[in-house]
């Protein structure tokens, strides 16, 4: 007989009971005897941070740097820009274009070799229009990337992003749904209307987005899931402005958003599996 797997429960299965609650509630491969259980787990579960999303990479060059080397700007150049930056409160890249002394191609090269990725300078919006769009369109724009395409052989998505790269973002993306993104690199204005385009794939009304509380409410909501489909898996990883709560039950799947910088509104979106 199988015992209940929440530490505070401890409630052992008896062997001659109903079907349905015989067959109990199972979280990440743990029984639990009651809704009640599950999301006590769940909170308990939420409360660790179970997978650090926090990285120290190494410091990228500064654009400057990268714009001399690719020979796009002088030394002078960059020097005016410099200057001339700290009264206009522009990046430096968006500065030099504004002084017309350097290409917003040559911008977004450099920013990608900055950021280590690849990069459009054009880029066909109605792709994303045509890609995968399993996620729903509030994830989406909290993490800063848009799919356009997949390789389902490799595993492997592509996504488009604007700079600077959300790179702990794209982790988190990596780690709850096991697609290994490949990022890039797209002019401001493209990825604005990329996000606009973006549409998530259903459209019933389990697949709104809704609004809870906290921790405590995703936790409800993990046990609510979990009661509904018996049996579900809670994946969570935490970047500089969300935990990322992803639920996959047998019918569904659900992505929650909890900003983790202030308490807020947590935002789930739960699509058909």
């Amino acid at each position: 007989m199988p015992r209940c797997a929440d530490a505070s429960c401890g409630r052992w299965r008896p062997e001659r009971l109903a079907p349905r609650w015989a067959s109990g509630i199972r979280l990440n491969g743990g029984w639990y005897c009651s809704r009640e259980c599950v999301a006590s787990a769940a909170r308990a579960g939420l409360n660790v941070t179970s997978m650090p999303i926090v990285g120290t990479p190494l410091r990228p060059l500064r654009l400057g740097v990268l714009l001399r080397h690719l020979q796009a700007i002088s030394e002078q150049d960059l020097k005016v820009a410099l200057e001339s930056q700290q009264a206009s409160g522009l990046r430096l890249g968006a500065e030099l274009q504004r002084l017309e002394r350097v290409h917003g191609d040559q911008v977004l090269r450099a920013l990608a070799a900055q950021g280590n990725v690849s990069y459009f300078t054009a880029f066909d919006v109605t792709r994303v229009m045509r890609g995968p769009s399993w996620l729903a369109a509030e994830t989406v724009r909290a993490l800063g990337v848009v799919p356009f395409d997949l390789d389902e052989a490799r595993q492997r998505i592509q996504v488009i992003c604007a700079a600077p790269v959300p790179r702990a973002a794209v982790r988190a993306m990596q780690q709850l749904t096991g697609w290994t993104p490949e990022v890039y690199l797209v002019h401001d204005d493209v990825f604005a209307r990329a996000v606009a385009a973006y549409r998530p794939a259903v459209a019933e009304p389990s697949a709104q987005l809704l609004h809870v509380d906290g921790i405590e409410a995703a936790a409800s909501f993990v046990a609510d899931t979990a009661s509904s489909d018996r049996a579900v898996v809670m994946r969570h990883a935490q970047w500089d402005r969300f935990t990322w709560i992803r639920v996959e039950g047998q019918t569904q799947v659900a992505n929650l958003l909890v900003p983790v910088s202030r308490e807020g509104t947590c935002q789930a979106a739960p699509t058909a599996h």
